[in-house]
Order: structure tokens, then sequence, then C-alpha cells
């Protein structure tokens, strides 16, 4: 007789085991489901194993087990993070690739009496207790028509059977749905200021529990809370992004720290306010010419305002280093040149590149002239030569202005270059 091979035993299985076993859920289905994710659980409380593998060990139908997957999520006992396989392999949660079996996590640190105040009916889904008649049940309604065990599809369409008073002993607070509510909390101090916008910000919050967010909410430490605000838009983009109408609980979501999964998530008033634009002209705006022809050798391009006249629009501060070059004119062949590679002309690249944003292209200056006799023969021919040339920048002085648009003076300019050749 063949023996089916037994599972090897996992870590932190024994544990998860006993935690599902003593949440009391009224939902045979369900527990069972739950009980069988289990066997799957790793050391940090995570399971990942397909709807087949989960049909097939509680001998349901894979339907079911969505629906009973869906309804363990929303009273608090999993959380579910959708996963992709990429074209390489690998497993990520970042939407790449093909769709594959999402990673379950159990929820063990959420207090059990939690999670069975909701599962009993004290959540936005309440649970029923009345049993639907199924096709394979008959037609005869049972002596008792409430009892603790739900049907099958039927965990929370009903509310009749439940008890809607509160208990004398504990008188629980009900759901905000989405009010602010920061003095309802007795004995806690006020919410959070990041909370109300985050909570508003989250797709469905409407139909989820806020009471059970801002307790997570508070968990966080302040420089989190407001990440976790940051990061709240950005999930709901990327669920739009997915087409998916419907996420996770915020509780969920936020004990999970789900945010970390967006670290460029930032505030509206965290974000650099961009430069305010100025309009330039007169003399500034013939140094930019002169810059132009010398880094490109063409005309600046310019726009005529109707109230302004001709300019362009810079978003940097007035540069009184343009002011002086634009008394130099226009570049001439009278010009200096300065050669590539040489300090003088790394000095005006980064001042054109400053100027114009962008970096200059050296000019070929020719330093010879052409012969045709030599230079216009063929390359193969005995007598060609190349014509000598350099490359380099055409500017009116060895060194551009400074910024407080004064020019280097020539005995400066000598002692620099002495102390140079020393």
């Amino acid at each position: 007789m063949t023996v089916a091979k037994r599972r090897a035993r996992r870590i932190a299985a024994d544990e998860a085991h006993a935690w599902a076993r003593n949440l009391r859920l009224n939902n045979p289905h369900a527990k069972l489901t739950l009980s069988m994710l289990t066997q799957y659980v790793d050391g940090d409380g995570y399971c990942f194993v397909s709807i087949p593998t989960l049909s097939d060990d509680t001998e349901l139908s894979q339907q079911t087990v969505r629906n009973r997957l869906a309804w363990l999520e929303e009273i608090g006992a999993v959380a579910r993070l959708p996963q992709w396989i990429d074209e390489y392999g690998r497993r990520n949660g970042d939407g790449r690739g093909k769709r594959t079996s999402d990673l379950i996590r159990l929820m063990i640190d959420v207090e059990p009496e939690t999670i069975e105040a909701v599962a009993i009916g004290g959540g936005a889904e309440p649970v029923s207790r009345e049993v639907s008649p199924m096709p394979q049940t008959g037609l005869n309604p049972p002596a008792d028509p409430v009892s603790t065990t739900p049907a099958l599809r039927q965990p929370y369409d009903s509310v009749e059977g439940l008890i809607s008073e509160p208990e004398l002993e504990s008188s629980p607070k009900p759901p905000s749905r989405g009010f602010s509510d920061a003095h309802r909390f007795d004995g806690k101090e006020a919410e959070p200021v990041h909370f109300d916008p985050a909570w508003r910000a989250w797709p469905g919050h409407e139909v989820q529990r806020r009471d059970l967010a801002l307790e997570a909410f508070r968990e966080l430490s302040p420089d989190k809370q407001r990440h976790c605000r940051a990061a709240v838009p950005d999930y709901a983009a990327k669920l739009r992004e997915l087409r998916q109408k419907r996420g996770m609980s915020f509780h969920l979501w936020i004990r999970a720290k789900c945010f970390d999964e967006f670290p460029g998530a930032m505030l509206e008033e965290d974000r650099p306010r961009p430069a305010e634009r100025r309009f330039v002209v007169g003399e500034e705006l013939l140094g930019l010419r002169v810059a132009c022809m010398i880094a490109e050798r063409r005309e600046l391009p310019v726009r005529r305002e109707p109230e302004l006249g001709e300019g362009v629009w810079r978003t940097t501060p007035a540069q009184p280093d343009l002011v002086a070059l634009a008394a130099c004119g226009m570049p001439s062949a009278a010009w200096l040149v300065v050669d590539r590679g040489s300090e003088e002309f790394a000095a005006w690249r980064d001042r054109l590149q400053l100027w114009l944003g962008a970096e200059p292209r050296p000019e070929k200056i020719w330093l010879e002239d052409h012969d045709p006799a030599v230079h216009g023969l063929r390359w193969n021919h005995p007598g060609f030569k190349l014509r000598k040339s350099k490359e380099g920048l055409r500017v009116p002085a060895p060194w551009p202005p400074r910024r407080d648009g004064t020019w280097l003076a020539a005995s400066q300019d000598d002692a620099s270059q002495a102390g140079g050749d020393k």
C-alpha cells in the first residue's frame, strides 16, 4: 500500500495553528481555510500558497476558498499582498510581470478579540448566524432557524439574528465612517495631525473601520506617520494603474508597513518650490547672446512678449557677469583662443554651461591656410598632408568675468601665471 508523503514541518506552524484554532469565527469554512494556511507559514507569519492547493487541502471549491480568503481579510485575520512573476522568474510586489498567487500574512499580532468582534458582527460587514437553505440541504427548514454554522457563501449577507445592543460591561464604540473623531477615544491623546488627511485619501475608507486605522496609525513614529500619509496617494495611483477597484484595509496596510514600498513619497508642502521665472532683457540679454555665440556659434533664440518686449524667460537670479560679458561685443577673429584641455578653457566651459544650461561645443580653429596642392589631394596620395588645426573657444579674455561682474586684472593674471610656472 502506498503511503502519502507527509508535509515537512514548517517554522512557526505550531504557534500559527494554535492561534487559528483558538479563534471563534462562527464560519467553519473560513476557519478551515485559515487552519490550512498555517501549514504554509514561515517564521515571519507569511504564507505563499495557491488557490488550487488550498482547495485540495480543504476539499472546498476554488471559488469558495477565494470567498473565504476575502472574508478573512475583511475581518482582519489575514492580509493579502499581490504578487507577480517577472520575465526572469523572480517574484515581486511591484507589478512587474505576470500575476501569481498572493502573499498572505497571518495577523497573529492582532488581538484575537478584535478579529472575533468583527467576525460576529462588530465590523463593517456583520456576519450572519442564519443558515440559508441550499440545494443539498433540502427544502424543509430546521427546527432551530438560527444556527452557529453559516451556510456556504453566506457568512455576512444577512444581519438577521444578530444582537445590536451593546454589552453592559463594555459599551463598544461604533466606527466613525470617515468623520473626524479626535475626542472619541477616552484616555488617549488627540488624533495625530496626519491621520485624517491620510484616512480621507484612502481608497474605500467609507466602508472601513476608522477606529482600527487610527489605532494602527498611532503606533507609528511621527516620521512614519508623515511618510504613511504621503504614500497613500501613490498607493491609490498604483491601484488605478493595475485597474484594481479595491485595495487592502487601511489598518492592515499600516500594520504591514506597506508604505515603505513608496520610499519617494513626499507631501506637497515638502516638495521643493519651483524657482520664480523672470524675463531677461537689456544688457543681460545681450550677454546671453554673446555667450551663445561663443559656445555654439549661433544666435540665441528669443521671444517677444506684448508688454515686456524681446527677451528670454529664465529662473536664475540676475547675473552681473553676463552684463560684463555684453560689454565685449560679439566674437571676432581678433579674440584670443583658449585651447581645449587648458585651465582657461575649463573655466570658460564651466561658466558657459552655467549661463546656457548646456556644455559648449569647442570650435575647430585652423592654424594654417588651406593649400589645394597639398591639402586638397586624396588622403592616399604621396603628397597629401593634413591641415593643422586645434580645438578651443574664442573668448575676449583668458578668464571669464567674476560672478560680481568684474574682470581679472592683467597684473593679477600675470601673477597667477607666474605662480603656476613655479
